[in-house]
């Protein structure tokens, strides 16, 4: 398994246990870390960022 994979999987595991004020602390740890890895988060799978508006969404920090 690639690094980009094992972040997604870790990631997606993460964010199912946060709530609305520790999901904002996951998704900008995640981020940076991608950002760090890899450049730019360009390259990041829309499946994630669909993942982090269904989470807000849910959480009720989004509409």
């Amino acid at each position: 398994m690639g690094k980009k994979e094992s972040l997604i999987r870790a990631f997606k595991q993460e964010v199912k246990r946060t709530n609305q004020f520790t999901f904002p602390i996951c998704v900008d740890s995640f981020t940076n870390l991608w950002q760090y890895e890899f450049g730019t988060l360009d390259g990041l799978p829309k499946e994630i960022e669909q993942l982090i508006a269904y989470r807000a969404i849910e959480l009720g920090l989004m509409e």
